[in-house]
């Protein structure tokens, strides 16, 4: 009787091994797998602010090109109408002094 009692303690040692080994063995492997998921979601992550990223300096660099070939048209209207006013005033000298000679 003693030694069927211990035989019995004895198996169910074993099997409480096994079920803690099994469940470090799950433990584990859950843990890999949760390493494993936040290295994805972390890289997608950041894949994803990289290409807004990219997508904002477009934005940026598109609306900067736009205000620039705006600028320029202004200057081009700008210096256009220097020219015009300098060309008045030449022919405005011209006149003056010619009226001057005579």
């Amino acid at each position: 009787m003693v030694e069927e009692t211990i035989r019995v303690i004895r198996e169910t040692e074993s099997q409480a091994d096994q079920i803690v080994k099994h469940a470090q063995d799950q433990y584990n492997k859950l843990l890999e797998e949760a390493r494993k998921e936040a290295d994805k979601i972390r890289t997608e992550q950041l894949q994803s602010a990289k290409q807004k990223a990219e997508q904002e300096m477009e934005a940026a660099r598109s609306r900067g090109d736009g205000e620039t070939a705006a600028a320029n048209i202004a200057i081009e209207q700008e210096i256009k109408a220097l020219k015009e006013n300098a060309l008045k005033k030449e022919a405005e000298a011209v006149e003056l002094v010619i009226s001057k000679l005579v």
